[in-house]
């Protein structure tokens, strides 16, 4: 039934397609823990992990291009660590099931590419840019752009529960990074990238007015063909074409024809469907009981 899908068991371990929020964040956990072993046992292998895989603001060449997306998986210690995979598991996690896992995917690039060259852009030679936090805050500033007026409960210092929108959430975020940084990053008082959290933040926000608009991100396939034929289906001056079709019944709901649409659901997410497919899940409720 429909409770079986992993999509609307809220894309948990059991299901057979694991979401990419939960492989990210393990593929940080190994990664932490290999180069902590290796600054323990080795500060040669150690030094030699940051130096091919962060960014450094001295970079060039065509070690700028796998460094764009390797320095997320580095960080500076276990809490920079912690703060990023609790932001990842309760907004990345969320936020990948609204828009589903491919659109999330291509969050997650954008946000890191945008996020490394902004900070590029503002920082002098002899640094560098380690840690995942600009695949977070554009997690953050897509959540918060598709969902403004609806309350979520935070925990202030982990302990007093506090009701806010996320518009707000969006809006102190935003002042901070852009406080800190034209007044401290900027004049080199702060070793907090806040160009790279104001890139990401570009960045789900990119996203959000893209996939908003009805368009889609093409599917990451071998075949050029076929990626030349999704980017067609997503330009705006061309109506968009779905393959798909529905066929509404008032007495008999086909549940093939739900199953349909949850797997496009699964394919390009919540947005992609058109109001006839929206009205055949609601009057499909009566296949949950």
């Amino acid at each position: 039934m429909l409770y079986d899908r992993p999509y609307m068991r809220r894309m948990m371990f059991n299901g057979e397609i694991k979401p990419f929020s939960i492989s990210l964040i393990i593929t940080l956990v190994i990664t932490f823990i290999f180069v902590s072993v290796f600054r323990l046992f080795s500060s040669e292998w150690y030094n030699l992990c940051f130096q091919f895989f962060s960014f450094k603001s001295s970079d060039h060449g065509i070690s700028i291009l796998w460094r764009l997306l390797s320095y997320i998986l580095l960080h500076d210690g276990p809490f920079h660590l912690i703060m990023n995979l609790l932001g990842i598991f309760f907004i990345g996690r969320v936020l990948e099931v609204e828009i589903g896992k491919k659109d999330f995917i291509y969050l997650c690039f954008f946000s890191s590419v945008c996020g490394c060259l902004f900070w590029y852009t503002f920082n002098s030679p002899g640094q560098y840019l380690v840690g995942s936090s600009s695949i977070v805050m554009g997690c953050l500033a897509c959540y918060c752009l598709r969902n403004p007026d609806n309350f979520i409960t935070l925990l202030l210092f982990f302990v007093l529960p506090c009701r806010i929108k996320p518009k707000w959430i969006l809006i102190g975020v935003l002042s901070y990074e852009t406080y800190g940084f034209i007044f401290n990053e900027i004049g080199g008082l702060s070793e907090i990238a806040h160009s790279a959290h104001l890139g990401g933040m570009t960045a789900g926000a990119f996203v959000y007015f893209y996939l908003h608009t009805g368009r889609f991100f093409p599917k990451i396939t071998l075949s050029p063909t076929s990626v030349y034929r999704d980017f067609n289906k997503s330009k705006p001056n061309k109506p968009f074409k779905s393959e798909y079709k529905v066929n509404l019944r008032t007495t008999d709901l086909n549940e093939k024809e739900v199953d349909r649409i949850l797997d496009k659901i699964n394919d390009l997410g919540f947005a992609s469907l058109t109001p006839d497919e929206k009205k055949t899940l609601e009057n499909a409720k009566e296949l949950l009981k």
